[in-house]
């Protein structure tokens, strides 16, 4: 079986590793050199691609493989001007026109919704009050490749990342905020599902199911880990600034049951 990840970050490094275990042949892109040499190290056949060019190479090797996966995890980056941001993903998504495969999964953010101080499924919030680089991201390749799938996720944790460890001896203002987490290892397990089951076409929420205070997960981790905690909690936020992103879809859609309930168990 083949696998092909589209921006091999700290997520697409960790699929990759999990893939390679079950047998796959893994194919990983990057923007540097550098980069694909450290994915090379850990079995993968690693390329140098960047689609913030202006061109990137459409007759590539890759157009030749049937991929039985392909995991798109570029993102439409904060310090990237809209322009630049749509040209990428329109290239992008002409370079995923050429490829073979009939699952291709595109992670996304649950930071495409605004903060509405209430619970927020896949369709509660209109187009025009979403993110506008991270949907348009999404319109771009959704228009363009019709057996997408979406996977908008919460904060990544898990590994060598433990929530809240980077408010240790410092102030934590967010602590009244409820979590949208999720496990990087629920994230390797609903991709495989998402691939076994063959749907297509769907946006789906990836958070863990429960959303503590963010607070309580730092003293939950803190007690499990034993790094030093927050010098202090100051809640700074407004209650119109929180929102608790459902993942309730997925769970029903893939028959799926979270690794990890609860950020408290990270």
């Amino acid at each position: 079986m083949n696998a092909l990840i589209i921006g091999c970050g700290w997520v697409g490094t960790i699929f990759a590793k999990e893939l390679h275990r079950l047998n796959y042949e893994v194919h990983g892109t990057t923007t540097s050199a550098e980069k694909a040499y450290r994915m090379a190290s850990v079995g993968m056949i690693s390329y140098v691609l960047d689609f913030s060019q202006e061109h990137p190479p459409l007759d590539h090797i890759l157009t030749s493989i049937n991929f039985d996966l392909i995991l798109v995890s570029v993102p439409a980056k904060k310090i990237e001007t809209y322009t630049s941001c749509s040209a990428k993903f329109e290239r992008l998504s002409t370079f995923l026109q050429t490829l073979k495969s009939n699952c291709v999964i595109y992670l996304s953010s649950v930071g495409i919704y605004p903060a509405l101080n209430k619970i927020i499924h896949e369709y509660t919030v209109p187009a025009d009050q979403l993110d506008t680089k991270l949907y348009h991201a999404e319109f771009i390749l959704s228009s363009k490749l019709e057996k997408l799938n979406i996977l908008r996720l919460g904060g990544i944790f898990g590994a060598d990342r433990i929530p809240g460890k980077h408010f240790s001896g410092k102030v934590c203002k967010v602590g009244n905020q409820p979590a949208n987490y999720i496990h990087v290892d629920d994230i390797c397990n609903i991709l495989l599902t998402l691939r076994k089951q063959e749907i297509q076409r769907e946006i789906l929420n990836a958070v863990s199911p429960s959303h503590p205070l963010k607070a309580a997960i730092i003293s939950a981790m803190v007690a499990k880990y034993g790094f030093s905690p927050p010098i202090a909690f100051e809640d700074t936020e407004a209650e119109e600034q929180k929102k608790i992103v459902s993942s309730e879809k997925l769970i029903k859609r893939l028959n799926y049951t979270f690794l990890y309930k609860s950020p408290t168990d990270y």
